[in-house]
């Protein structure tokens, strides 16, 4: 068999194939925790890649060839990634991103601790003269897709429409049933629909400084490791030379929520894994999760999971 597919220089020493054919290859990216890559080889120079990740690990990224597009969207989680200039952006659920080799992050990682998305990979460099026939025919320009979104100065990244929203949610579902054949089929809708975007500029996408980031994640992990405490976001900003606004901005582009909303699902997600082993009574998980009754922690789970802890446990 040969492998023809997985590229050591891509995913580094650590990685390992679990499964391989001449079409697809899957394999175990070597982080802590989860990280599988479902790689499908769909042309000389053109690759599909699934991502199912559960990991807190910061990875480095892989070196490219110098003239590759990456078109990447994110069905569930969020997607860091950290730039050479040390800035440091974000790919949120639901939306699509467009990167040239200049601006492919140099490390990335999950602040949810999960991300489930699919990247096309276009190798310009490779590319073999039947599949850059079959560009003109259809027709895709890849020049026109760069310059029109702007990808040879930053990293493009949009909410996805409703037709290319459509198009990702048939990769997905098709990710484990259809053969090779299919995503050379969707890969080439996908490009079509790229191209068609008129208006460059992406939408409402921004660069941090890492070490706002850095900050920002500081004060969350100081919270959640005080769940029983009154304790001020002010004053905790203020201690990281943030103010108070700018923390907010910061905080919502890593975890996509206000840190009250963050803080509150986290504590009813741990509640309810709680609830499930059932051995604490309700009222102690109240007062663990810094709520004086116990009525109070009922209605803030109930306003998250839609029912009240005691039916939640009794469902469980």
């Amino acid at each position: 068999m040969q492998d023809v597919i997985f590229n050591r220089d891509w995913y580094g020493a650590q990685a390992k194939v679990l499964s391989q054919d001449s079409e697809c290859v899957v394999i175990d990216y070597g982080c802590t925790g989860r990280g599988i890559v479902k790689n499908f080889k769909l042309f000389e120079g053109i690759q599909l890649c699934f991502l199912d990740f559960e990991t807190d690990e910061e990875m480095k990224s892989k070196k490219f060839n110098s003239d590759i597009i990456q078109i990447t969207h994110c069905r569930s989680g969020r997607y860091e990634c950290e730039f050479s200039n040390h800035t440091v952006s974000y790919l949120p659920e639901g939306c699509f991103g467009v990167a040239g080799t200049e601006h492919l992050p140099v490390s990335f990682s999950f602040p949810l601790k999960k991300y489930y998305g699919v990247s096309l990979v276009i190798d310009r460099q490779v590319l073999s003269d039947i599949t850059r026939q079959i560009m003109r025919e259809i027709p895709i320009d890849l020049d026109k897709i760069g310059s029109a979104l702007g990808i040879e100065t930053k990293w493009y990244v949009s909410a996805a429409t409703p037709q290319l929203q459509q198009l990702f949610s048939e990769m997905y579902t098709a990710s484990e049933t259809e053969p090779v054949g299919y995503f050379k089929i969707k890969a080439m809708e996908l490009l079509y629909h790229i191209e068609q975007l008129a208006q460059p500029g992406g939408c409402g996408f921004q660069y941090f400084d890492k070490k706002q980031i850095q900050a920002a994640k500081a004060i969350r992990e100081y919270l959640i490791s005080h769940l029983d405490e009154k304790v001020s976001v002010e004053q905790l900003a203020k201690e990281a030379h943030l103010n108070l606004s700018a923390f907010h901005m910061v905080f919502s582009h890593i975890y996509g929520d206000t840190p009250y909303a963050h803080l509150k699902k986290y504590k009813m997600n741990l509640a309810a894994q709680w609830l499930s082993e059932g051995q604490m009574k309700i009222g102690d998980i109240a007062l663990e999760l810094g709520y004086s009754n116990a009525s109070k922690f009922a209605k803030a789970f109930q306003s998250v999971y839609g029912i009240l802890p005691k039916d939640y446990r009794k469902n469980r």
